[in-house]
């Protein structure tokens, strides 16, 4: 087994091959989590390549290295595999995670990967209370157009 985990500007990405055992998941989950802990990145990339698949959660130790960086839910973890066994057994993992409030996904290809990183609804900013609108209105009234006015762009 071997693995390389790089900073990128906006993720942290892990790439694991060849991993036959859960001793081996379990030394590639504590390198993981030191470097979320080093870099500070809330978004996690698992890439894992000719790995045996993980379907003995508790053995690899994938919850618990997650649960020693903090509060969870401003995590996101996304995981790849390169074999349907892989990715059969990431699912199984995504779904054992998510019920103990680890925002983990598993997808096809890193370009997917990628989209889910960028897009805005994951981001944690977006789960805080709306700010209290003291009463008023939140639109403005004189923006409203009236039905059949023609609204004019000032040009």
């Amino acid at each position: 087994m071997w693995y390389q985990i790089t900073a990128e500007p906006d993720y942290l990405r892990a790439d694991l091959f060849r991993q036959e055992t859960a001793e081996h998941a379990q030394e590639f989950l504590a390198a993981v989590a030191a470097a979320v802990r080093r870099y500070g990145h809330s978004q996690i990339f698992i890439a894992v390549h000719a790995s045996k698949p993980l379907f003995k959660v508790g053995q690899s130790g994938l919850l618990d290295h997650f649960k020693g960086l903090g509060e969870l839910s401003r995590y996101r973890i996304a995981l790849t595999g390169d074999s349907d066994e892989l990715r059969l057994s990431q699912q199984y993992i995504e779904s054992l995670a998510r019920q103990r409030g680890i925002n983990i996904r598993s997808f096809r290809d890193e370009s997917a990967v990628l989209l889910s990183f960028k897009d805005p609804r994951w981001v944690p900013d977006r789960r805080r209370a709306p700010e209290p609108c003291d009463g008023q209105e939140r639109r403005h009234q004189d923006r409203r157009r009236k039905p059949g006015e023609i609204f004019a762009v000032p040009g």
